[in-house]
């Protein structure tokens, strides 16, 4: 900042900081340059952070790459436009997902219009697996993934006023590209600015097989906008605009192999837009003050410009949410407490039209609800070696569909939990939450046609139970975590109940850091089931999946002070099949193999400053040909029919130029 700034770190967060902060020694041209890496929180036993670096030197294009380090983490779909997210076998359908505050809860058509985000933007990434903290927000059964952008401040480098920086970026395996400019820098002493346009072009990809998937490909447009003011040395105000449009020719079902149905090509459009506003006072002379106020406005919407045939489906979506959070941290000795409350409404516009069985239908709905809740979270260092974090949230959901049938549920989620270090290198863990979600918009927008609400609805509750331990010393750390999440009366498409669900898992995380060499190794298990049964793609969607046991490799070393070059594997062991009845037919849901997939990325800075810098990044280096766990598998259907997801892409080279002045 070129004006005075204050940063007040509470007791409380020092406290939790020493215990649960891993430092990673990175050695610059002195050899005296440490990094910070988050290794959890209060509550959670682990919580993931992924920063901008690794996001970089990885060159990260779509959600699979942003998440790709991360064994807790799954990514099925194939092209970027059908990834979904699976926190320990839960889909981000279940969790709170947020871009600097904003809530994104739109969920359009077959897995289009989801979650999306350019990696390019994004200052950090942080993923809190399991319903936990009161301050996660209403609803996070499976967690939180909390998306946050750059600002001026993060781009200028030491002593500058304004900058520029220009990118671009060849794909090989689409035979496309990436090119972006991004301006920033002070317009006065108290407020900057940070712009960035971005654009790529991407042709459809070749999986492991030698087979290019048809319709695969993107043209992604993004404009960035955020303006950062300091009102005075205790009052900040942010304000950010970003919009991505992604058009392209694609399939009906862009998750689905070629060969089966309901693939047919369709000219296709979504643009989402979110806006969001940040205030935040945090006076010098209190410590009972530290107040953030956040307002947002997402639109997300899907339009079909065009069809193969008469016969096809012509539809169109428009998903809306505003919302808005205010809190207020007060500190007091070794303790600090968070209190605040939040609100979201989500309306849908949405049209489907076309042909069934023979018969031309149109429909129009426009369902919309509501969840204003009031939540506290307190952190206390009761004595020097035990925190103790206990918290809460009432929620109050509204929601009415398109028929003006209205439902109404609310509710308390408690948690707690205690953190005890027995060393001041070893610590233990034990925690529980739980968290409510009531009736709103359902998961599948697509699905809304003739399927009324169930008037007995009930809201959905999660259990989360989790023990675990860290060990950190020198440049070593380890942790473990078992877990056992529960979900009662678990919402499907249809909006209604279908089951309970229980998730029980372990994960497991080690480290080495020396000097300029820096190793992982993590591990997870999970094991969801809806009433016994494994949660599977076909019957479960919008709830979760399941994979097998997955190990993730992470080497990467410094060899220069402008030179670095490192290793990800991802391995993912196989899944037996099942033979299941459903509806008066056998289906059956054919292995899913194991896989090991490799990537390897380097980083080069050939200049003396930070000027230019060359990337370049081999994804899927022995170009293995699969399936990812979370994508669709093989099920074939006793009637002869089958559903077949598509293959992940194939080897990836991948180059980047990026030019700053």
């Amino acid at each position: 900042m070129l004006k005075g700034c204050k940063f007040k770190l509470l007791p409380t967060t020092v406290a939790v900081s020493s215990a649960l902060f891993t430092q990673i020694a990175v050695a610059d041209s002195e050899g005296e340059h440490e990094k910070m890496v988050v290794m959890g929180n209060p509550l959670q036993a682990t919580e993931v952070f992924i920063d901008s670096e690794q996001l970089e030197r990885q060159q990260a294009n779509d959600i699979n790459d942003i998440f790709r380090t991360d064994p807790e983490v799954s990514i099925g779909g194939g092209s970027g436009v059908s990834q979904k997210i699976y926190v320990r076998g839960i889909e981000d359908t279940k969790l709170n997902v947020s871009i600097d505050g904003a809530t994104q809860s739109a969920n359009l058509f077959h897995h289009q219009g989801r979650l999306s985000i350019e990696p390019e933007l994004l200052k950090q990434v942080e993923v809190a697996a399991g319903a936990g903290r009161a301050t996660d927000g209403p609803g996070a059964l499976g967690g939180a993934i909390r998306f946050k952008t750059k600002d001026a401040e993060d781009m200028l480098q030491d002593g500058e006023r304004f900058g520029g920086l220009v990118k671009a970026g060849y794909y090989d395996n689409t035979e496309g590209y990436k090119t972006s400019v991004s301006g920033y820098g002070y317009l006065t002493d108290s407020v900057s600015v940070l712009a960035t346009l971005l654009y790529s072009n991407l042709g459809n990809y070749t999986d492991g097989a030698g087979k290019e998937q048809q319709y695969s490909e993107a043209q992604n447009k993004v404009g960035f906008l955020k303006v950062t003011g300091d009102l005075t040395n205790e009052q900040k105000v942010t304000l950010s605009y970003d919009r991505r449009e992604d058009e392209a020719y694609r399939k009906f079902k862009p998750q689905f192999d070629d060969d089966m149905r309901g693939t047919a090509p369709l000219d296709q459009n979504i643009v989402r837009e979110t806006i969001t506003a940040n205030y935040s006072y945090n006076p010098l002379n209190s410590n009972w003050l530290d107040l953030n106020f956040t307002v947002y406005n997402t639109d997300t919407s899907f339009e079909q410009l065009s069809r193969a045939t008469p016969a096809d489906t012509d539809n169109s979506i428009k998903y809306e949410t505003i919302g808005g959070d205010i809190r207020n941290t007060s500190a007091f000795g070794q303790n600090s407490i968070t209190y605040g409350v939040d609100y979201r409404h989500d309306s849908v516009n949405a049209m489907f039209a076309g042909v069934w069985k023979g018969k031309p239908y149109s429909d129009k709905y426009k369902p919309k609800g509501s969840v204003t809740g009031a939540y506290i979270q307190g952190d206390f260092q009761v004595f020097e070696p035990l925190l103790l974090s206990v918290g809460g949230r009432y929620d109050e959901y509204k929601y009415t569909d398109s028929g003006g049938f209205k439902l109404k549920h609310s509710g308390f989620s408690p948690n707690a939990s205690l953190r005890y270090a027995i060393l001041p290198s070893f610590s233990i863990y034990a925690g529980y939450a739980e968290a409510l979600r009531g009736a709103q918009v359902p998961t599948g927008v697509f699905k809304l046609n003739n399927k009324p609400t169930d008037p007995d609805l009930k809201a959905e509750r999660a259990k989360n139970t989790e023990l675990g331990a860290s060990w950190i010393s020198g440049g070593f750390n380890l942790s473990a975590t078992a877990y056992i999440a529960k979900i009662d009366d678990v919402v499907g498409l249809k909006n209604s109940n279908i089951g309970d669900l229980e998730d029980r898992g372990f994960t497991a995380r080690a480290g080495y850091h020396w000097q300029g060499l820096s190793t992982s190794l993590s591990y997870n298990h999970s094991s969801p089931e809806i009433d016994g049964e494994r949660l599977r793609d076909g019957d479960h969607y919008g709830i979760g999946t399941s994979t097998g046991d997955t190990w993730v490799a992470d080497i990467n070393y410094q060899v220069l002070d402008n030179l670095l070059i490192g290793y990800t594997g991802r391995y993912v062991q196989k899944l037996d099949g099942a033979t299941v009845p459903d509806g008066g037919e056998l289906y059956t849901y054919e292995e899913k193999p194991g896989f090991a997939v490799h990537d390897i990325y380097s980083q080069w800075k050939p200049l003396s400053g930070e000027e230019l810098t060359l990337s370049l990044a081999v994804k899927n280096l022995f170009d293995k040909s699969y399936r990812d766990h979370a994508s669709y598998g093989v099920i074939e259907g006793s009637d002869g029919w089958v559903m077949k997801g598509t293959r992940e892409p194939g080897r990836d080279i991948r180059f980047n130029v990026a030019y700053a002045f």
